[in-house]
């Protein structure tokens, strides 16, 4: 059997996989913290609170994008493989009209009532004016989102990977730019804040499509038939996917209102904080399960199973280290990473700093959980990487959650995490055990 194709067990293989799949995840979480941090120091904890209160609604506006996404490049990929270039643009084609439908009735429905949004997301009297804002600014801009993330998926598809982290750059760079020109100088607050993500978004599509158009693309947009079947196809390739975003969305939701009742408004901007800092650990936990994936996958196809086991053993190593690194910063020095985001002079400072020292508590346990996702994934097993994404986040973790809420520990709420991540990681351990047992 040949092995031309079978990378090293190396360690240098392996990071050569992790660290560009962890930079490339690093970047995309860095987009919002930054923006979290210009928020924080250029209008204050009420207004991050408030950005926070509406990242729900970009998590949906991702969702869709993953969810139409995923499935067209899958599509259009199978379509030039067979060497049918047409039936590749013409599946192309229709997603990105079918954005711009979808696209357009969010921004109506979300300019229109902004304000009641805001109240659902976890908004109150103190929050809901900058929710409320900045939900109808980024609304207007909901076509950008969709498109520029369908467009940078869709570049790898066309042999041109590279422009995809290119595309990102440029709207990372076009972000801090504006943030600082919009908050810090013009001191346009939450409206600014708004108007420089959507104005990042629209350089990221305008980048996208200048590719596309020039003539330079081997995908064309041409004229179609819509095909309703084709959708058929498209939505399942994306569901997983497109859950694991809409389930950050609902826990941000569900931890919104729970803080306000347990705690008051007043005490969101300590979950805004916690999430910042979560959203980043997460980000680097997810790229390297998913530069793991493909060596898994390589190894599954040459039937390596001792490849197979040392890749996911190699992926929960570096899990535990990063993990226990992060852990002993959040620990030894939690003012500093608070400060980040909170001034010192802050009434809730001191609050921060002991929620971070809980919440962190979980973040080893959910790299291993995400980790094992990806394994499983990457093993062709994708009802047990959906259990566990599912499970993990729309059912173990809100139940942690309900439960500390319904018992009134407010003192112990951020604790929930690290409930819901153990059972979470000891589901992940039993299908784990059990898919060894049944392939044995």
């Amino acid at each position: 059997m040949s092995t031309a194709y079978v990378p090293s067990r190396s360690w240098k293989t392996f990071l050569h996989y992790v660290a560009p799949s962890v930079a490339a995840m690093v970047l995309f979480s860095a987009y919002t913290i930054v923006d979290g941090i210009f928020v924080a120091k250029g209008v204050g904890e009420l207004a991050l609170a408030s950005v926070n209160i509406a990242l729900p609604f970009i998590n949906l506006l991702s969702g869709i994008a993953i969810l139409l996404s995923m499935g067209t490049s899958t599509l259009c990929a199978f379509a030039l493989g067979q060497g049918d270039h047409e039936r590749a643009e013409k599946i192309f084609t229709q997603t990105v009209v079918v954005i711009l439908i979808v696209a357009g009735v969010i921004t109506l429905s979300v300019s229109l009532f902004s304000e009641p949004l805001a109240y659902l997301l976890g908004a109150g009297p103190q929050t809901v004016e900058g929710t409320a804002q900045y939900l109808h600014i980024v609304c207007l801009f909901s076509v950008c989102f969709i498109i520029s993330y369908c467009l940078e998926v869709m570049v790898k598809v066309d042999g041109a990977p590279q422009l995809a982290m290119f595309g990102v750059g440029v709207s990372f760079l076009i972000n801090i730019g504006l943030d600082y020109l919009f908050i810090l100088v013009w001191h346009w607050g939450v409206f600014g804040a708004a108007l420089a993500t959507g104005l990042a978004q629209l350089g990221s599509m305008i980048f996208f499509l200048t590719y596309f158009l020039s003539g330079k693309s081997n995908l064309r947009f041409r004229r179609f038939s819509f095909r309703l079947k084709a959708f058929g196809q498209i939505l399942p390739l994306g569901i997983a996917d497109c859950s694991i975003e809409l389930m950050l969305g609902f826990l941000t939701l569900l931890y919104n209102h729970v803080i306000t009742s347990l705690l008051g408004e007043s005490s969101l901007p300590i979950f805004a904080v916690i999430a910042y800092i979560s959203l980043l650990v997460s980000m680097v936990m997810q790229g390297i399960a998913q530069g793991m994936m493909p060596l898994v996958s390589l190894s599954v196809g040459e039937q390596d199973t001792g490849s197979i086991r040392i890749y996911l053993r190699r992926a929960i190593l570096t899990v535990l280290v990063i993990g226990a690194v992060v852990e002993l910063l959040c620990q030894a020095a939690p003012g500093t990473i608070v400060s980040l985001l909170l001034s010192g002079d802050s009434a809730l400072f001191e609050e921060t700093v002991l929620a971070l020292r809980q919440y962190a508590l979980s973040y080893l346990p959910a790299g291993i959980s995400i980790v094992l996702a990806g394994y499983f994934a990457a093993l062709g097993k994708a009802g047990a990487s959906a259990l566990l994404s599912l499970s993990r986040g729309f059912l173990l973790l809100p139940a942690a959650i309900l439960l500390l809420y319904l018992l009134g520990a407010s003192s112990i709420i951020w604790m929930a995490a690290l409930m819901g991540e153990l059972l979470s990681l000891a589901l992940g351990l039993i299908l784990l055990m059990w898919k060894r047992n049944a392939a044995e």
